[in-house]
């Protein structure tokens, strides 16, 4: 038998809303926010460049969404806020972001009860005028789920899904 695709769309959205409740925190006001897509790209060959799914390697249903993410910097370390609250943390060094979230639960359409966690990279601009990303973008990196409990056979307990992450700078 082989499983449904893993429903991203709704998957990043409880990961959100799962973050949300459960954070109380605020944006500082010295956050630097950048327009987010998150996306997995499906070329017109039916190809994902960048993006790789384990957990359902034969989907072909593709995912894309916009978020505003807050990023607030206390020396190395780094906040993303998604909204009001904290969405994941993590370090900076140089022009190189990485971040993860907590564990996060939930029940999902197509697999059933799922945890996972999501890590993410990128090289991004803190400030107008910054070279560290190419071109028009600051922001262009990656985010992956990883499933870390599952009660579906057929979705293995570590695999994972990648996402590209571009966006640009908004302001502060």
């Amino acid at each position: 038998m082989v499983a449904a695709p893993l429903d991203r769309r709704s998957l990043h959205v409880l990961l959100v809303l799962s973050l949300l409740a459960c954070s109380n925190s605020k944006v500082p006001e010295d956050a630097i926010f950048y327009d987010v897509t998150v996306t997995t790209a499906i070329d017109e060959d039916g190809g994902r460049p960048g993006t790789s799914d384990e957990c359902h390697p034969d989907a072909t249903e593709g995912y894309e969404d916009n978020f505003t993410y807050a990023v607030a910097f206390d020396g190395s370390k780094a906040t993303i806020y998604i909204g009001e609250d904290v969405f994941a943390i993590g370090t900076i060094t140089g022009c190189d972001l990485t971040y993860s979230t907590v564990v996060i639960g939930s029940e999902t359409e197509n697999d059933g009860p799922v945890k996972w966690q999501l890590t993410g990279t990128a090289s991004v601009d803190p400030s107008e005028g910054d070279a560290c990303v190419e071109g028009e973008r600051d922001w262009e990196g990656s985010e992956y789920f990883e499933i870390v409990a599952s009660e579906e056979e057929t979705l293995e307990v570590g695999c994972q899904y990648g996402l590209n992450t571009f966006g640009g700078l908004v302001g502060q």
